[in-house]
């Protein structure tokens, strides 16, 4: 699958508008505000929210082993950026739960408009 193809596949499925998802993602990555990185059928969106500290956004077309696996890359990834902390909006707690099935300490958010967050 294309990138595209993945974030409309993900977004189609969890309730969101793909074009709108595409559209608004194009013009963060285009900004410099968010970053891309791909795994398997996977793509991780990091935003910059300050120094160190990044949004995380997660779409996917993996089936549960691939996500694990394209999710243990990802970090491995981002922990060796500058990048310290980071936070995401969990719709469900699928991907809580396998961050914390990969040994991640995942705690509650310390801001009111993210559910988790993760140190480094």
């Amino acid at each position: 699958m294309t990138p595209s193809e993945i974030i409309q596949a993900d977004a189609s499925r969890t309730g969101y508008d793909p074009s709108l998802a595409l559209t608004k993602l194009k013009g963060q990555v285009e900004s410099g505000q968010s970053i891309m990185l791909r795994e398997n059928d996977s793509i991780l969106v990091l935003t910059k929210i300050g120094d160190g500290i990044a949004e995380l956004h997660l779409f996917t077309a993996d089936k549960p082993l691939t996500l694990a696996k394209s999710a243990l890359r990802f970090l491995e990834k981002v922990s060796q950026s500058d990048t310290q902390r980071v936070y995401g909006k969990a719709d469900n707690d699928q991907i809580v739960q396998l961050l914390r099935n990969l040994g991640m300490e995942v705690q509650e958010s310390d801001r009111p408009e993210y559910n988790w967050m993760l140190d480094l």
